[in-house]
């Protein structure tokens, strides 16, 4: 007789966050985990892991620096005992001390790097290290179902707006492609893929989108974000994104419209 096919096993690790709970709409797992979970994953074999489980609160991971990466090392512990056919980690454009103009070609400096940086980048040399096919998928600022933070939901919900910069550049990027996106970098072994969209100021956000909102009373510092991507044409971009103005608005609009029950996404 001749022998059964391995059965595909498929793992996310994070289900339960932000960004693992939007790739769980847009595609099936067989076996899911989390932060309360993950000692289940030891000794298994998978064809395919997601790790989308770091924490991505980005204050508290800097005033707690040390126990921020202890919850990595222990991820990192678990992640040890097991072997995959091919693993994907979710990490951040915070990777990049001064997130301007660099690309996959550019390799995170870690001297001067705030703790959330320095602890996911070590994250991302482990999994370069320990796993032989691998992609290290890097996102700027994130909208999609479930949102709870940042300032596109403060905008949403009128909070604390007074401190919304409108001089404030950042590259947003929707969560409704991100299955599309991974399977992409997989199945063309892309490796690290910076997931680069055209950056779009906070005014301009707020002059098409709410209108009536009143930002920057008490302004935080500006903030500007322009990471590249050496990808853009494999994912249909240009100038070194995956995805233009136009289209991150458009999305944001998609979005906005959605949770708020509107036709056009516009809110007074």
């Amino acid at each position: 007789m001749s022998e059964s096919p391995a059965m595909s096993v498929r793992a996310l690790i994070g289900h339960t966050g932000f960004v693992g709970s939007n790739l769980i709409r847009q595609q099936g797992f067989d076996k899911l985990y989390n932060s309360t979970s993950i000692g289940q994953i030891d000794g298994d074999h998978f064809t395919d892991v997601i790790c989308a489980g770091v924490g991505a609160v980005k204050w508290w991971a800097n005033q707690n620096a040390d126990e921020d990466r202890a919850r990595i090392e222990g991820l990192i512990a678990h992640l040890d005992t097991i072997t995959t056919d091919n693993f994907t980690l979710i990490s951040t454009i915070d990777v990049y001390g001064s997130p301007i103009g660099v690309s996959e070609a550019d390799q995170p400096i870690l001297e001067g790097l705030h703790p959330y940086g320095s602890n996911r980048a070590m994250l991302e040399r482990y999994v370069s290290d320990r796993f032989a096919n691998h992609q290290i998928v890097r996102l700027p600022a994130l909208f999609g179902a479930g949102l709870k933070k940042n300032a596109i939901y403060d905008l949403m919900n009128g909070n604390r707006i007074d401190v919304i910069n409108g001089a404030s550049v950042f590259q947003w990027y929707p969560l409704e492609r991100l299955s599309a996106d991974l399977e992409l970098a997989r199945t063309r072994h892309l490796g690290v893929v910076n997931l680069a969209t055209e950056p779009v100021s906070m005014e301009e956000i707020r002059a098409r989108f709410f209108p009536g909102s009143a930002i920057g009373a008490d302004a935080a510092p500006q903030a500007r974000y322009d990471m590249r991507t050496i990808h853009d044409a494999e994912f249909g971009g240009v100038d070194g994104y995956i995805l233009d103005k136009a289209g991150v608005l458009a999305a944001m609009e998609r979005f906005i419209a959605n949770e708020s029950g509107t036709t056009d996404g516009a809110r007074m």
